[in-house]
């Protein structure tokens, strides 16, 4: 009879664990959210039909390019925390991906920041690379 309460036991410990575990990956999700709320003007600059969109222009100016970067560098924190298992990929990958299609489309982003300055953004890339979005350095 012990040897049952005990397995019983364990099982819910298990469960409990995984709830608790899926509710913390879901509270990073939402204050993900929060985050990207953030940038939402490099967004939609990025977004198909933006002013940046593709081959269309991109950043110009010192704030510009500020707050790309800082665009960009929550993607890093992104790719950490998938990394570290505190938020889920296919999850992000559903929900951020195309964000990151954008900002590879763009020619003038792709070019300064994820082709000349690749060392700098090795974290960035790590991300693109686990979302199976290329970066076609041919042209340049």
């Amino acid at each position: 009879m012990a040897l049952i309460s005990a397995i019983i036991a364990y099982y819910l410990g298990g469960v409990r664990e995984k709830q608790s575990r899926l509710a913390e990956q879901q509270r990073f999700a939402l204050d993900l959210r929060d985050q990207f709320a953030k940038y939402d003007d490099v967004h939609y600059r990025l977004r198909p039909g933006g002013e940046w969109a593709g081959a269309t222009g991109g950043p110009a100016t010192p704030k510009e390019w500020s707050q790309v970067e800082a665009y960009m560098g929550l993607f890093e924190q992104c790719e950490l925390m998938i990394e570290h298992a505190l938020i889920d990929e296919s999850t992000f990958k559903e929900l951020y991906a195309y964000r990151l299609n954008n900002i590879a489309a763009n020619e003038t982003i792709r070019r300064e920041k994820l082709i000349k300055r690749a060392e700098g953004w090795a974290v960035f890339l790590a991300l693109l690379k686990r979302m199976q979005i290329e970066v076609n350095s041919q042209h340049y």
